[in-house]
C-alpha cells in the first residue's frame, strides 16, 4: 500500500536562499513533513528550473548561458538543505518545466529545426539532450529523490508548436517519457502536473500519462484554474481513472492577498480537504509562499497549522486556538476571534459571484482589468462567456446594486474589524500587535479600494450607456487617488496598494506610482474609446468593435488568459497572446481572440480588420466562421483587411477568431462589419 504523503513546497518562484531553505527544512522535521519540494525561479530563463542551477557535461558550450554565481551557490546551498531534509527522512523533489533548450541551440544544431523553422520535437538531439541534463541534475544534486515536470510556460511552448511531427498527445507523451526513463534509470522519481484548464487539454495530458505508466502520480492543483477562495473543487480529478492522484493546495493566498493580509482559512481548507478526499488521493503537497513572502511568524501563519491538523486528522478548530494562545498569550481567543470573518471579507473584496475580480490579487492594471472582464461585468447588457479563465460554469453577473452592496458591506466589516484590534492593544506585545495592526488596516483599504475599482468600472461603462456623466467618472478616480494617499500616509511602504509593481503598456511601472498610473490609464484608454466609437458611430455600420475597449463586448472568447489589451500608436488594441510573448516563448507563440458580430442575414457581408505590428511585419490568422485567412505583409502602420462573408437567410451573427501565428505580434484596433 502506497504511503500518504505530507507535503510541502518552498521559495516559490525565488533565488535559492539557504537560510530560508532551512527553516523551513526545520519546520518540515518539527511537523511532521515527508515530502519537499524545490520551486525555485521557475520563470526566469537563466536561473530557473533545473537548467538553471547545473553545469552541462556533455553539452558544456551552452554553460556560456547559465549565471555562474547562482549556479555554484545551488550546488552549495541545496546540497545542505536536501542533505538535511534526507537525514530525517524528508524526500526532495526539483520543479522543472519542458520543453526547454539554450538560446543557442538551434544555431549549434540546426538539424533539430523543421522545414518551417520550428523546433521539430521529435528530434533525436533533443531526446539526447533532455536525457543529458537530467544525468546532470541528479550527479550534481544527489539528495535530490525525483522531479515535478510541468509542460508549460517555456521558452518553446511544446503544446503550441504548429508544425510537428508529433501530435499533441504524443508529444506529451515523448517528452514526459524521457524525463520519466531518465529518471527511472537513476532510481528517482517523477512527478507530472497537468496544468491543463480546458477539458479536452487535461483528457490529452492525463491519457498520455496514463500510457506510459498507472503508477506515474500526477499532480494537480485543488480548484480547476489558479487558486480561488470562490470555485468548487477541482471536477478534472475525475479525468485522473488510473494514476494516483497527488493534490496540491495553497495555504499562503497567492491569488488572495499574497500573505500581506490577515487571512485564517479554516472553511476553505476543510472544504478542500474534504472534496479531494473523496478521489484516489495519496497525499498533499502545500505551497506555504510568494514572491519572498513566507507565513512563518505571521498572524497567517495559522492556516499551516489548520492543514497540518487536516493532514493528521486532528480538529483544525482546536489546532488553530492553540496556535493563537501560543502566539497571543493572554488574548488568543480574540484574535482568532478577530480572524474568523477575514475569509468571507477578502472572499467578497476580490471576487464578484465567485468570479475572480482582481490582479492576483495585487492592484490593478487597465490591461489586465480588460483582460478579465471586469468592464464587461458592469455593463447593463453584459455577456461573458463562461469556461473561461477564472469564470465558474455557468456563471451570471449580478446586479450593479448587488455588487456594490457586497464590496460596501466588506469594506465596513473591515474597518470594524480595525477598531476590534485597537482594543486589544494592551493585551498583545507590541511586536505582534504592529503586524496585526498593518495587515488589518490593509485589509480595511484593500476592501475600500476594491469597492471604489467597481465603481470606477461601472462609471466607465455608463458614460457609454448613458448612465453617467464624465463627470462622475472622474469624481470616482479622483476618489481612488485619495484612498490612496490615505493609505500610503497611514502605512508608508507597507501600504498594499503600493507593493508588487506590474507591467502597463507603456512599460514597467515602480512600486509609488502604481494606483496613479492605473487611474492615468483609464483616463487614456476612455479618451480613445471615446474617439473611436464616435468615429464608427457616424458610419452607420451593420456592427463594430473597439478592441481592447471597456465596451468591446460581443461575447469574446480567448485562450484562457492569453490575450492583452495594449495601446499602440494612439489607438487601444487587443492581441492574441501576452505581451512579453517575445521573450516568453520566441516559437510560433500562442494566443488567440474571437468575438460574435452582427450580420445583415441573407447577404454578402464586407469584415474590415485595422490592425498594425511594432514589428513593421504584420502577421495573424483570422477565421470568419469555417473560413480561415492568413494575412502576412511586411509595412509599417496601421492597414487594414477586408474580408467579405456570405450569410444565410437565418444567419443574423458570426464569430471572428484572430490567431497568432508567427512571433510577430498583431495589434488588432477595431473590427466593423458593413
Amino acid at each position: 500500500m502506497r504511503e500518504f504523503i505530507k507535503g510541502i513546497s518552498v521559495l516559490n518562484p525565488d533565488d535559492v536562499e539557504l537560510d530560508y531553505y532551512l527553516y523551513t527544512v526545520d519546520y518540515a522535521i518539527e511537523h511532521g513533513f515527508d515530502h519537499l519540494q524545490l520551486i525555485g525561479p521557475i520563470h526566469n530563463y537563466v536561473r530557473g528550473n533545473i537548467d538553471g542551477m547545473i553545469y552541462y557535461k556533455k553539452y558544456a558550450e551552452f554553460n556560456a548561458e547559465r549565471d555562474t554565481a547562482y549556479v555554484d551557490m545551488c550546488l552549495e546551498a541545496v546540497n545542505i538543505a536536501t542533505k538535511k531534509a534526507s537525514e530525517h527522512g524528508i524526500k526532495n523533489y526539483m520543479w522543472h518545466h519542458e520543453l526547454y533548450l539554450p538560446d543557442n541551440f538551434k544555431q549549434v544544431y540546426p538539424e533539430i529545426l523543421n522545414e518551417q523553422g520550428d523546433i521539430e520535437v521529435s528530434h533525436p538531439r533533443v531526446a539526447d539532450f533532455i536525457t543529458e541534463k537530467i544525468n546532470d541534475f541528479f550527479d550534481a544534486y544527489p539528495y535530490m529523490d525525483g522531479i515535478i515536470l510541468t509542460l508549460h510556460e517555456t521558452s518553446v511552448p511544446l503544446l503550441k508548436l504548429q508544425n510537428q511531427k508529433l501530435g499533441k498527445v504524443e508529444r506529451v507523451k515523448h517528452v514526459t517519457k524521457l524525463l520519466y526513463d531518465a529518471c527511472v534509470n537513476r532510481a528517482k522519481a517523477l512527478i507530472v502536473r497537468p496544468f491543463a484548464s480546458l477539458e479536452e487539454d487535461y483528457e490529452m495530458m492525463t491519457a498520455a500519462y496514463e500510457e506510459i505508466s498507472p503508477e506515474l502520480i500526477i499532480m494537480d492543483k485543488w480548484t480547476q484554474f489558479d487558486w480561488s477562495l470562490a470555485m468548487p473543487g477541482n471536477p478534472f480529478f475525475n479525468k485522473i481513472k488510473k494514476n494516483p492522484l497527488f493534490v496540491e493546495g495553497d495555504v499562503f493566498g497567492e491569488y488572495f492577498g499574497k500573505g500581506r493580509l490577515p487571512l485564517m482559512l479554516l472553511n476553505h481548507l476543510k472544504n478542500q480537504f474534504d472534496y479531494c478526499g473523496g478521489f484516489n488521493t495519496v497525499g498533499y503537497c502545500l505551497r506555504i509562499d510568494r514572491h519572498g513572502q513566507n507565513p512563518f511568524g505571521t498572524v497567517n501563519e495559522v492556516n499551516l497549522e489548520i492543514s497540518c491538523a487536516l493532514l493528521n486528522g486532528e480538529n483544525p478548530e482546536e489546532a488553530a486556538l492553540a496556535f493563537f494562545e501560543k502566539k497571543y498569550p493572554g488574548a488568543g481567543r480574540e484574535v482568532m476571534a478577530l480572524m474568523a470573518p477575514t475569509e468571507k471579507l477578502v472572499t467578497d473584496a476580490f471576487y464578484i459571484n465567485s468570479y475572480l475580480f482582481s490582479q492576483l490579487s495585487n492592484f490593478q492594471d487597465i490591461n489586465h482589468s480588460k483582460n478579465h472582464f471586469y468592464f464587461e461585468m458592469m455593463r447593463e447588457n453584459a455577456s461573458i462567456a463562461s469556461n473561461e479563465w477564472f469564470i465558474p460554469k455557468p456563471w451570471t453577473v449580478p446586479s450593479r446594486e448587488e455588487i456594490l452592496s457586497v464590496k460596501k458591506a466588506a469594506a465596513d466589516g473591515a474597518a470594524a474589524l480595525v477598531d476590534k484590534l485597537a482594543a486589544l492593544q494592551e493585551k498583545i506585545e507590541p511586536e505582534a500587535y504592529e503586524e496585526l495592526r498593518i495587515k488589518f488596516i490593509n485589509l480595511k483599504y484593500v476592501t475600500e479600494m476594491w469597492y471604489l475599482l467597481a465603481i470606477a468600472f461601472m462609471r466607465y461603462v455608463g458614460c457609454f450607456e448613458g448612465k453617467n456623466s464624465e463627470a462622475e467618472f472622474e469624481a470616482a478616480l479622483e476618489s481612488i487617488l485619495a484612498q490612496r494617499a490615505d493609505g500610503k500616509k497611514t502605512l508608508g511602504d507597507a501600504y498594499y496598494c503600493s507593493i508588487n509593481s506590474g507591467v502597463l503598456h507603456k512599460g514597467t511601472k515602480t512600486d509609488s506610482t502604481r494606483v496613479e498610473d492605473f487611474v492615468s490609464d483609464m483616463r487614456e484608454s476612455y479618451r480613445f474609446e471615446k474617439e473611436a466609437t464616435e468615429r464608427l458611430t457616424a458610419q452607420s455600420l451593420t456592427d463594430f468593435i473597439v478592441c481592447g475597449g471597456g465596451m468591446e463586448g460581443h461575447n469574446l472568447q480567448k485562450e484562457v488568459n492569453f490575450s492583452d489589451v495594449l495601446v499602440f500608436d494612439g489607438k487601444l488594441s487587443r492581441i492574441p497572446g501576452t505581451g512579453r510573448g517575445k521573450s516568453f516563448s520566441t516559437i510560433n507563440a500562442h494566443g488567440w481572440f474571437s468575438y460574435e458580430l452582427a450580420l445583415k442575414p441573407g447577404a454578402v457581408n464586407k469584415i474590415e480588420i485595422e490592425a498594425s505590428s511594432p514589428d513593421g511585419v504584420l502577421s495573424f490568422t483570422v477565421r470568419i466562421g469555417d473560413a480561415e485567412h492568413n494575412v502576412y505583409i511586411e509595412a509599417a502602420g496601421t492597414q487594414t483587411y477586408a474580408f467579405t462573408y456570405s450569410a444565410a437567410a437565418d444567419e443574423n451573427t458570426v464569430r471572428v477568431r484572430i490567431d497568432r501565428n508567427s512571433v510577430n505580434v498583431p495589434y488588432i484596433h477595431t473590427i466593423q462589419v458593413l
